[in-house]
């Protein structure tokens, strides 16, 4: 998994990190492990860490999270390597073993923003825009003065009282688990289904797997038939989904 573990959204890997990790308790084996890198805090330096994932042999699947882990410099630095982005990251999937954990029509909705990579500049945004995964930090409501001005749209579910339960009992100082965690759940579970098959690439592009999320299968690097969820800040800081329908 290549994610930001460090900085500002560190709070993007380690909320995909746990996630990971419970999916591997709950359907892995022995022989499983995440290896979880940090992006290097630029596109630049996650390509040569895509790079380096690509020409490991153990590696047989790769899951990108962030804006710099999923932009086509590092999409391309995966090379052949099958790889589940998980989320909506302003990305679009470059090559046949490229998959987007989101729905196509998330490029219509969300408001397009130019060099927004942190969720601090993120929150310095004071017009009202529907953003992605990246406004959806807990610490957003914190560092911004207008959360109310922001509709987060996902194709990821909130987690309920039993996946939050168990997120947080599989080890100790587990943080409570955040919008991008159930998703990644979900690509950590195709990922495991797919490696038990020779040719996981083959198995991710024609195969279909039911999660927390609903049923997921892809055509033509994206998620068919993904929903796609809009969420507000409550008065607490909290994300509560809002009354429209879900798509």
């Amino acid at each position: 998994m290549l994610a930001p573990f460090e900085g500002r959204n560190s709070e993007i890997g380690y909320d995909a990190y746990y996630a990971v990790r419970l999916a591997i308790q709950e359907h892995g084996n022995d022989h499983i492990e995440l290896l979880a890198i940090d992006d290097g805090g630029s596109p630049t330096s996650a390509a040569l860490r895509a790079k380096a994932l690509a020409s490991d042999p153990l590696v047989k699947v790769a899951l990108a999270l962030g804006n710099n882990a999923t932009q086509a410099e590092a999409q391309e630095a995966f090379e052949e390597l099958p790889l589940i982005i998980v989320g909506q990251w302003q990305a679009k999937p470059i090559g046949k073993n490229i998959y987007m954990l989101a729905s196509a029509n998330l490029d219509n909705i969300l408001t397009p923003i130019d060099h927004i990579v942190t969720v601090t500049e993120a929150a310095a945004i004071q017009i009202p825009i529907v953003g992605g995964e990246l406004f959806s930090l807990t610490q957003f409501p914190l560092l911004s003065k207008n959360p109310d001005n922001i509709t987060i749209a996902s194709s990821a579910s909130l987690p309920d009282a039993d996946f939050t339960q168990r997120y947080l009992s599989s080890g100790q100082y587990v943080p409570q688990p955040g919008l991008l965690a159930t998703l990644t759940y979900d690509a950590a579970g195709i990922a495991l289904s797919a490696i038990r098959i020779n040719d996981a690439n083959q198995s991710i592009a024609i195969g279909s797997y039911t999660g927390l999320n609903g049923n997921i299968h892809f055509v033509g690097g994206y998620w068919v038939d993904a929903p796609i969820n809009y969420y507000r800040y409550d008065a607490k800081g909290d994300l509560t989904p809002e009354n429209r329908p879900v798509k």
